[in-house]
């Protein structure tokens, strides 16, 4: 009888190994063949799971910043408004060694991205997904009298992205995380929520 897979199950042990090639790599230096060793199967395998190495590639940034916006709205999850839109904040800056690894991912994918369409197109849609989020975040706090007048949700969203970004560039490639500056991407964040408190 034939072994039964659980396929969503094997495509994210798939996706796991790439994202670990690629922080090893980088995007460049990441083969189909460094994925499949990874992830201990035939170049068959990844290809029937995953497609060709473009493919896996788009999966795999997809994948993890997915894998980013739903820690952040899982652990604000029983938060509304600026409490949620906080906690969302805090979950993606690369804070502890986990979220540093996804963070490490993203920046590679980001750089990676100049320079391929279909993951600049990817990280685009990405980025819309969590506007949806974020404008939910802020309509509540609207609705609760939190905001104070004249925020602009779209200039908020923005300066949220480029924080988030901003902020993973410099603790991974300058070494903030290493010179003990994760406080103060705690502290930023506060002070980002705290300025848009009626």
């Amino acid at each position: 009888m034939p072994k039964l897979v659980d396929h969503d199950l094997r495509r994210a042990e798939l996706l796991a190994a790439a994202w670990r090639v690629v922080r090893a790599r980088g995007v460049e230096g990441t083969t189909t063949r460094a994925i499949a060793d990874e992830a201990g199967c035939s170049l068959s395998v990844l290809a029937h799971f995953l497609g060709g190495k473009d493919d896996i590639l788009v999966a795999a940034q997809k994948a993890i910043y997915d894998r980013i916006v739903e820690r952040a709205f899982e652990i604000g999850g029983d938060l509304f408004g600026l409490d949620g839109l906080r906690a969302a904040l805090e979950a993606v800056l690369p804070l502890d060694s986990e979220r540093a690894a996804d963070a490490h991912v993203n920046v590679a994918f980001a750089g990676a991205a100049l320079s391929h369409p279909r993951l600049a197109e990817s990280r685009r849609d990405s980025h819309r997904a969590i506007r949806v989020h974020l404008i939910n975040c802020l309509r509540e706090a609207r609705e609760l009298g939190e905001l104070r007048a004249g925020v602009d949700d779209e200039a908020v969203i923005d300066d949220f992205i480029i924080l988030v970004e901003g902020s993973t560039l410099l603790s991974l490639v300058d070494g903030w995380a290493e010179e003990g500056r994760a406080d103060r991407l705690s502290r930023l964040a506060n002070q980002f929520v705290d300025q848009l408190r009626a």
